[in-house]
C-alpha cells in the first residue's frame, strides 16, 4: 500500500476544510496583506480561527517560527496580540515587518514625491549584466528592461532622502513597482516568463504609474488598518536557533507554516528581491541565506541529519524508499526527507520548552511524495510532537491536492503516479485536555 494514513488521527470533516484558508487567494485585496502578495502563504482566516478557538487575547504572545510574508504576525497584532516571529530570508522579514508599521497616510504621500522624483533620474544599477537581470547574458532571457533597472535604482537612492519612518513602507512599494515590471512571474518552486514577453517589456512609465498605485494603496490602509501601539517584532535568522533564545517570554498561541517538503527553495523563489533591495550582494551571501534555511529541499550542501528516529510512519516511509532508489529524481531526496523531520523535530522540542502550560501550536502542513511514495508529514509530525512532549489534539484537512508531476513523470507504475496530497493542520497542545 503506497499511501500511509492514521484514520482517527486524520479528521478528513475538519470544519476549515475546502474554505481557502491555506492558500493566499484573496489576500492581495485585503488591507496591509495587499502591499505585497507571496503566493506561498496563508489566509488570516486560519489565523483568526486558531485565535477564536484558544481563546487568545489581547497581551498574549503569539508566536510565529516561519513568518514568510507575515500574515500570522499582522493578523495577532490586528487582533491586540503580541506577536513575536522569526524569518531566515532577509527580504521576507522585511516584508513581515514593513506590513506591521505606521504612519501619518498624508505624510507617507508628502514624501512618495521624493522617490518620484528619483525615478525620472535614471542611475545606472550595479545588477546590470548580473546574472539574468538584464539583457546579455548567456542564456538570452532577462528578468528586467534596462531603462526599467535603471529608473528603480534613481528611486532607490531616493529613498535616503525620505524621512526614516516612511524609507521601509516606500522602498516596499518600490520593490513592489518594480516586480510588476518584471518579465517573469511566480510559477511554484521558479520563475516563468510570461508569454511573448519580449514584445511586452514594461517601460519605465509603467514603472511610475506602479509605484504610484501601491502608494495610494499604502495611505488607504494606514487610515482604513492602523496600527497603533503594537508589540510586534520580527526577528532575522534561524528558526532552529531562536525558538530557544529567551525562554522567559513565553507564548500563549504558535500558529505557523513551515517550508513544506516538497523541495522548493524559497532564497531562489525571491531572488530578484533579495538583489533589488540589497539584502544580499553576491550568490556567496544567498547561499548564506540557503544554508539557514530548514533542509526541505536538496539546492544546498547540507550537514548530514544524524537521527533516524521518528516513529512508526517514518520507518515505513523510509523502507518504502529503499525499493524506489532508482526511480528518485534526485539520490538526495531520502537524505533531505531524514534531515527535514530531524530539523522539525528540534522545532517542536524547542517550542514544548517555550510554551505556557495552556499553549496550543497549530502548524500548516503539506503531504509530499517522492518516487510515487506518499511522505505523510503531518502524520508523521504529530508523531514526532508526541515523542516531544506534546498532546496532540487533530490533524485536520484543511484541503487535498494533486502530485507534482516532477515527482512523478520519471515513475513508470501509473499506480504510484496517482498518490494523493493534502494540506493539514496539525494541533498539539502542551497539557491533554
Amino acid at each position: 500500500m503506497l499511501a500511509l494514513t492514521i484514520m482517527f488521527n486524520l479528521n478528513s470533516e475538519f470544519p476549515l476544510r475546502d474554505k481557502g484558508v491555506s492558500n493566499a487567494q484573496g489576500t492581495e485585496n485585503l488591507p496591509r496583506h495587499r502591499w505585497y502578495f507571496m503566493k506561498e502563504g496563508f489566509s488570516p482566516k486560519l489565523v483568526e480561527q486558531a485565535i477564536a478557538t484558544e481563546g487568545g487575547r489581547r497581551g498574549e504572545i503569539l508566536l510565529d517560527p516561519f513568518s514568510g510574508g507575515g500574515t500570522v504576525p499582522l493578523t495577532g497584532a490586528l487582533a491586540g496580540m503580541k506577536t513575536r516571529s522569526f524569518e531566515v530570508n532577509p527580504f521576507l522579514r522585511f516584508l513581515s515587518a514593513t506590513k506591521l508599521q505606521n504612519a501619518e497616510p498624508s505624510a507617507v504621500l508628502k514624501s512618495s514625491r521624493i522617490v518620484s522624483k528619483g525615478l525620472d533620474r535614471p542611475q545606472r544599477s550595479f545588477l546590470e549584466g548580473v546574472s539574468t537581470f538584464t539583457e546579455g547574458n548567456r542564456r538570452s532571457k532577462w528578468l528586467f528592461p534596462v531603462d526599467v533597472l535603471r529608473s528603480y535604482e534613481g528611486g532607490r537612492l531616493a529613498l535616503y532622502e525620505v524621512p526614516l519612518e516612511h524609507r521601509d513602507l516606500l522602498q516596499l512599494a518600490l520593490l513592489g513597482a518594480t516586480m510588476d515590471c518584471c518579465n517573469a512571474v511566480r510559477d511554484g518552486k521558479c520563475l516563468r516568463y510570461l508569454p511573448k514577453w519580449r514584445d511586452n517589456q514594461a517601460t519605465r512609465a509603467q514603472l511610475y504609474d506602479h509605484f504610484q498605485r501601491r502608494v495610494k494603496e499604502l495611505a488607504e490602509d494606514l487610515s482604513a488598518a492602523p496600527l497603533l501601539n503594537a508589540d510586534s517584532r520580527v526577528t532575522e535568522g534561524d528558526a532552529r536557533k531562536l525558538i530557544a533564545n529567551d525562554p522567559k517570554e513565553r507564548f500563549r498561541l504558535c500558529v505557523t507554516s513551515p517550508p513544506y517538503l516538497n523541495s522548493f527553495d524559497y532564497s531562489d523563489v525571491y531572488r530578484p528581491e533579495l538583489f533589488l533591495g540589497a539584502f544580499v550582494d553576491s550568490n556567496n551571501t544567498l547561499m548564506q541565506v540557503r544554508l539557514k534555511t530548514l533542509r526541505s529541499h536538496v539546492q544546498a550542501s547540507w550537514p548530514a541529519p544524524r537521527k533516524n528516529q521518528f516513529g512508526v510512519l517514518y520507518s515505513k516511509c523510509m523502507a518504502q524508499f529503499l525499493d524506489a532508489e532508482d526511480m528518485f529524481w534526485d539520490p538526495r531526496i531520502p537524505k533531505m526527507v531524514q534531515a527535514y523531520f530531524e530539523d522539525m523535530d528540534g522545532i517542536l522540542a524547542d517550542l514544548k520548552k517555550r510554551a505556557l502550560p495552556s499553549a496550543s501550536v497549530w502548524l500548516v502542513v503539506s503531504t509530499s511524495a517522492y518516487a510515487g511514495i506518499e511522505v505523510p508529514v503531518d502524520l508523521i509530525l504529530a508523531e514526532i510532537g508526541q515523542r516531544d512532549g506534546w498532546f496532540l489534539r487533530e490533524v485536520g484537512v484543511l484541503r487535498y491536492l494533486r502530485s507534482s508531476s516532477q515527482h512523478t513523470w520519471h515513475v513508470g507504475d501509473e499506480a504510484r503516479k496517482a498518490v494523493p496530497l493534502r494540506e493539514s493542520v496539525v494541533i498539539l497542545d502542551a497539557k491533554a485536555r
